[in-house]
């Protein structure tokens, strides 16, 4: 039986607040992400920071690809790995951009998520949006699943079409205005 492949943050507790740190509000510093128990035949990982509750034009905060999966993880406010690329967030801004509260003070979600590929590289410059990768993980083959996913499970939908994609893990964390200040660390 494999082990499943997992993704988590040194400084930022799943499902729990991220520190004023990451925020756009705080320091701005990118989170430390490590992973563990790639599959055998990953080639090169993505990593994707997702407003869940933005509209669809606004949820990429965060996007790296063609990360060695030799390396164990990315250092919090530290340089990427060698090879690996920084994509194009929703702001237009190739790097991070840290989350930011809603003015009504409405609890907003932020997933991490971590792809593992079949791809060396994707072949794509840096800069790249989260539409053009997609485009290069769908590749020439369908996948082999018979059916897709039910319609209730939205991140196994957006997902199945991605052939190159071995697997995927996630974690999330959550930020509002007014309670980033209970969290200094």
């Amino acid at each position: 039986m494999a082990v499943e492949m997992k993704v988590f943050s040194t400084g930022i507790d799943p499902e729990d607040w991220i520190p004023s740190r990451f925020t756009a509000a705080g320091e701005g510093r990118t989170p430390s992400i490590f992973w563990l128990h790639l599959p055998e035949r990953t080639q090169s990982l993505i990593l994707l920071m997702e407003h869940r509750e933005a509209e669809p034009e606004k949820k990429v905060f965060w996007l790296v690809y063609d990360i060695p999966p030799q390396i164990e993880g990315i250092a919090e406010g530290g340089p990427l790995p060698e090879g690996a690329k920084l994509g194009r967030n929703s702001f237009g801004e190739k790097g991070y951009h840290g989350p930011e509260a809603s003015p009504d003070h409405h609890l907003q979600h932020y997933d991490f998520l971590l792809l593992a590929t079949d791809l060396k590289t994707l072949g794509l410059p840096e800069g790249a949006s989260w539409a053009e990768i997609k485009k290069v993980l769908r590749g020439s083959h369908p996948p082999m699943d018979l059916a897709p996913p039910p319609a209730t499970d939205v991140r196994a939908r957006e997902l199945h079409p991605l052939a190159h994609v071995l697997e995927h893990a996630e974690f999330s964390g959550r930020y509002a205005l007014d309670t980033d200040s209970l969290v200094r660390a």
